[in-house]
């Protein structure tokens, strides 16, 4: 896959890269401290403005193993936003050691079916995994669009 630098920017505990290949949008997050919903709205509203699919592909890189602190309030507040800006599927690996994101990653699951929000989503540790796992969904759905 070609890729080419769409974005970038840093924010308080938070930075963004943003690329493209074949008409899709990928995001890499990466964590460097505590983050609560605040702290993310500006790269979600960057990261938004940015994509032109109706899919959000996200790897968030908390390898640093900083604090994430999310409510399902918040968690919904989310994905109204998505909606909001016309995403219909939300592509999402975290790389993390933590084994509790996997209650994290079922409660987003939870909240999109009340939402109309397709989700496919893993926590690992490995980067190259939660590579290959969004790479496997871009590819799919390059040759849909």
């Amino acid at each position: 896959m070609k890729w080419r630098k769409i974005a970038s920017a840093s924010f308080t505990n938070i930075k963004y890269e943003t690329k493209e290949c074949c008409g899709q949008y990928l995001h890499v997050v990466t964590q460097s401290g505590s983050l609560d919903r605040e702290d993310r709205a500006p790269v979600y509203e960057e990261t938004l403005a940015l994509t032109k699919t109706s899919n959000y592909f996200c790897i968030l890189d908390n390898r640093k193993a900083k604090e994430s602190l999310l409510s399902m309030a918040d968690m919904s507040g989310i994905g109204d936003m998505l909606i909001s800006r016309g995403i219909k599927r939300f592509i999402y690996a975290v790389v993390t050691k933590d084994p509790a994101y996997d209650k994290i990653i079922r409660l987003i699951k939870a909240i999109s079916m009340t939402k109309n929000l397709e989700v496919e989503a893993i926590s690992t540790a490995d980067f190259a995994t939660a590579e290959k796992f969004i790479l496997m969904y871009m590819n799919e759905y390059a040759k849909a669009e």
